[in-house]
């Protein structure tokens, strides 16, 4: 109806959601809304909906991510054999030919996660408008936190004006921090995992530099998220909560799975070899 894109795909189908559900949760009693405990319901329930279908759109993307994990021994190996990398052009072009064929050979895109990037960033844009312009998020309170405040207009009230709301703010953004630090890092865990026995052969400046590069990206999203769940509505606290949640029982999960189907076709050549 003459709106973006964005509004009409995401924010409108959003908020519509968590009006709906949690115009279910209240069981169509106004009064329950002041309690905000269908408001929250509801935008758990919309938020695990959503990051279902970003999974969804881009699970060719994150099995493939879960594939160049498992390839870190494979690339860790390639790496040791050109320490130098870094500074010299032949043992770098070399490198690169020999990780490209690696891939290749494994059907694996290094560029998959820019895919889901791309597809998120959008989709933060509309869950954002979307969280602001939901009407029933507007009314109630989750222990004296209103959702469509920030938790940094909250704390800056402080606890002499609304000690519940100070305090359920607070603690909002420290879980929400905790998790979203805990979903970033467990990848580069379970990385690290696979490799150790492979990096105790020595220290691969290209290497080291491409974790650190990692490690930067990492804190600076970190940071970003972090700075925006103070200033934007506290619904979007919970949404990156639960997000975070939701992002690592996925790791877990696929993880699981990819390195069980990876155990079960070695034991089947070897039965084969046999």
């Amino acid at each position: 109806k003459g709106g973006h894109v964005i509004e009409g795909l995401i924010v409108y189908p959003v908020a519509w959601l968590v009006d709906t559900f949690a115009n279910i949760f209240a069981n169509h009693d106004p009064a329950n809304f002041l309690n905000g405990v269908p408001q929250l319901l509801a935008l758990m329930l919309v938020t695990v909906i959503v990051r279902l279908f970003i999974f969804l759109v881009t699970i060719k993307s994150t099995l493939s991510q879960q594939k160049m994990t498992a390839l870190q021994p494979e690339l860790a190996k390639i790496q040791q054999k050109y320490p130098n990398a870094n500074t010299n052009q032949t043992q770098k072009q070399r490198l690169a030919e020999e990780q490209m064929r690696l891939y290749k050979k494994n059907k694996v895109n290094p560029l998959s996660q820019l895919l889901v990037l791309i597809v998120q960033f959008p989709i933060f844009i509309g869950v954002w408008g979307a969280m602001t312009g939901s009407a029933v998020l507007a009314t109630g309170q989750v222990m004296g936190l209103h959702l469509s405040d920030s938790i940094w207009t909250t704390l800056v009230a402080g606890p002499k004006a609304n000690v519940n709301g100070w305090w359920t703010a607070f603690g909002l953004i420290i879980l929400m921090s905790v998790a979203q630090f805990i979903s970033m890092k467990v990848p580069q865990w379970i990385q690290k995992a696979k490799t150790k026995k492979v990096a105790r052969m020595g220290v691969n400046p290209a290497q080291k530099s491409q974790n650190r590069t990692a490690n930067i990206i990492s804190y600076v999203m970190l940071v970003m998220i972090i700075v925006m769940g103070f200033t934007l509505p506290a619904a979007m606290g919970v949404y990156w909560l639960i997000g975070a949640i939701v992002s690592l029982i996925q790791t877990l999960l696929t993880q699981y799975v990819f390195t069980g189907k990876k155990r079960k076709n070695k034991a089947v050549k070897v039965k084969k070899a046999q």
